[in-house]
């Protein structure tokens, strides 16, 4: 064994020690600005770009001075553009301001007709037969017809006249309807007996009023389904229509009431004077689009689209036949119109309705033009509206050009009660 070995491996050991010793806090040093580093590198940069600010509130797009350049009056118009989910406004204008909507009121009366009603909802006319059937096959006694559907007209007396044809009866001696009855849309229950009376083909009989029907009931002609009747009412703007429906819920009292009470809308911000919105009515832009949401949410809860109770602009037959044909929003606009003529409030015309689009769903609006210019603010609703569109969302079309058929024949049926 060498007897060196030990001393070496001794100062080999001391050595390492001492060079451990020695760099130990040049290490710790090392490790320390190293960490430092990371934690910079990791923490939050102060100049880095700031996050995005939340979207602006006010509207994207300037009515006022869109109106103005086009030499309006500001005050003159009322505009209200915004998604259905109330998350971007696009344009307003006199938003909380007053004006009258005119027929835009019909919005109104179809919400609180579902409400009150229900989307499957049918008037009933109720048929009775007095007397006996001779040989002949007269019947030697009264056919009494009895109902109050505003939509009775052709299609309902067809239905009848099969039934009594085949219980034998060839001809009629008296036809009698009670004093709400209607037909074709005549307020007279004397002319619309005369035209029952003609519809039926059944002779030439004598016609009368009678509110109590005799003799045994035969059968029951149940109208059109309510969502078609509210269609019907707001692509053609029936103010027939309007009045005798909203009659089973308290007409135009009823219908304010129901806006105040159970949607909440400022009680002197709303005047209803008619159902139909002929005369002094008053909403601001900002209740009517409340009106428009609350539609299409009873309609949706109902398992309705908003087009089963609102015309396609360009594309449903009546008064938005021929608005946005041959645009961007052909096809893709629904909604009603208002006018009156300057005897009341100066002249209106007014459009509301939805908008669908591709990229933000479905866009609510309202826009009203008080002036005897009817023609013209029609023009600029349609110029505006496209613009707005045109420039923050791409139109959605939902329909053909093919126009439905309004209040179909085949949806009335009969029933024995």
């Amino acid at each position: 064994m060498n007897r060196r070995q030990p001393v070496l491996w001794i100062l080999i050991v001391g050595l390492v020690a001492i060079l451990a010793l020695t760099t130990l806090p040049h290490f710790i040093k090392a490790r320390a600005i190293l960490n430092d580093a990371v934690a910079i590198l990791t923490a939050p940069n102060a100049y880095a770009e700031p996050a995005p600010r939340p979207a602006e509130t006010r509207p994207a797009f300037d009515a006022a001075s869109w109106y103005a350049a086009r030499n309006e009056a500001a005050e003159t118009h009322g505009v209200l553009i915004e998604t259905l989910d109330g998350q971007r406004t696009y344009a307003a204008l006199n938003t909380d301001v007053t004006f009258n909507p005119a027929s835009l009121i019909k919005l109104a009366t179809s919400l609180v007709a579902l409400k009150k009603l229900g989307a499957n909802y049918r008037f009933q006319t109720r048929v009775f037969l007095e007397g006996e059937i001779d040989s002949k096959g007269t019947l030697q006694g009264v056919l009494h017809v009895s109902g109050n559907d505003p939509t009775f007209g052709d299609a309902g007396a067809a239905l009848i006249g099969k039934q009594l044809e085949e219980r034998g009866i060839k001809r009629l001696n008296e036809v009698s309807v009670s004093p709400e009855f209607y037909f074709n849309f005549s307020n007279s229950p004397e002319e619309s007996a005369g035209r029952l009376a003609k519809a039926l083909k059944l002779g030439n009989p004598k016609t009368t009023l009678d509110g109590e029907p005799k003799g045994q009931q035969i059968l029951v002609v149940n109208s059109n389904p309510l969502s078609d009747m509210l269609l019907y009412m707001n692509a053609r703007s029936s103010n027939f229509m309007a009045d005798k429906i909203s009659a089973l819920f308290g007409g135009s009292q009823g219908i304010e009431r129901f806006l105040v009470d159970e949607l909440k809308l400022p009680a002197g911000q709303v005047t209803i004077a008619t159902p139909s919105g002929r005369e002094h009515n008053r909403m601001t832009p900002r209740d009517l689009l409340t009106v428009i949401r609350a539609l299409v949410e009873e309609a949706k809860r109902q398992g309705l689209e908003p087009t089963d109770i609102m015309p396609v602009a360009a594309d449903d037959a009546g008064t938005l036949r021929r608005r946005f044909a041959g645009t961007e929003l052909e096809g893709a606009v629904i909604g009603k119109t208002g006018t009156l003529t300057a005897e009341v409030d100066g002249g209106m015309a007014s459009l509301a309705g939805l908008v669908y689009t591709h990229d933000a769903g479905p866009v609510v609006f309202v826009i009203l033009d008080q002036g005897n210019r009817i023609a013209e603010n029609r023009e600029l609703e349609d110029q505006l509206l496209t613009e707005v569109i045109r420039t923050y969302s791409v139109p959605q079309p939902i329909a053909g050009p093919t126009p439905r058929r309004l209040l179909p024949s085949t949806n009335v049926v009969i029933s024995d009660k």
